[in-house]
């Protein structure tokens, strides 16, 4: 639509609204599950085709998938782009450890607690590479990407509406397979979020 569009601040109220006027509003889903160069491609695709808010655009830079500008799925552009994504987040210098003890907790879908030599380390789920003893906060031992606010949700806008300090989308990955472990939105300056103790007995 042709027009001037005016934004409205955050719980604006009583502004005047004309005959020729459009109010638009527009929201967000609830934020997925897990990695999403885990999804199906299959499924993915299917949003695509079948509008379901994932432009192709999105398929390729959220999921890792790719569609043909005939709406065609490219299966192996996609398991490629997908090996490339992964092989970016994981750690190169040798140093990632693999745990081999026994798994005594399941944390999450992405975290366990193995016994390594006696002490007990958080694990990828996926790989078991070691994240550290469980004392410790595992994103620390986790590859980190920081981002823009908006690649958390392209809806966000211009954060200064809302807050004075600028936000990231953090982003922590397992050093060994490159999986998707966590995300977290913070200010700019605070420190990782310790959000998992882990007390086994």
């Amino acid at each position: 639509m042709k027009g001037t569009v005016e934004e409205l601040q955050l719980r604006q109220e009583n502004f005047p609204q004309h005959p020729a006027d459009v109010y638009s509003v527009i929201w967000s889903a609830a934020g997925g599950f897990g990695d999403p160069l885990e999804r199906e491609p299959e499924r993915v695709w299917r949003d695509v085709v079948e509008n379901l808010a994932v432009s192709r655009d999105a398929a390729r830079e959220i999921y890792g998938v790719v569609v043909t500008a005939d709406e065609k799925l490219d299966v192996e552009a996609t398991r490629k782009l997908r090996a490339e994504r992964r092989e970016a987040r994981r750690r190169k210098d040798g140093t990632v450890k693999t745990l081999t003890g026994k798994v005594v907790a399941h944390i999450t879908d992405n975290l366990d607690v193995r016994k390594a030599n006696g002490s007990l380390h958080t694990a990828c789920s996926k790989c078991a590479a070691d994240l550290g003893p469980v004392r410790e906060n595992y994103k620390e031992h986790c590859e980190r990407a920081d981002r823009e606010i908006t690649a958390s949700n392209p809806n966000v806008g211009d954060w200064r509406r809302y807050i004075d300090e600028r936000p990231v989308f953090r982003q922590f990955f397992c050093p060994g397979c490159g999986a998707l472990i966590e995300n977290e939105i913070a200010r700019d300056h605070d420190p990782v979020l310790h959000d998992i103790e882990v007390h086994v007995r």
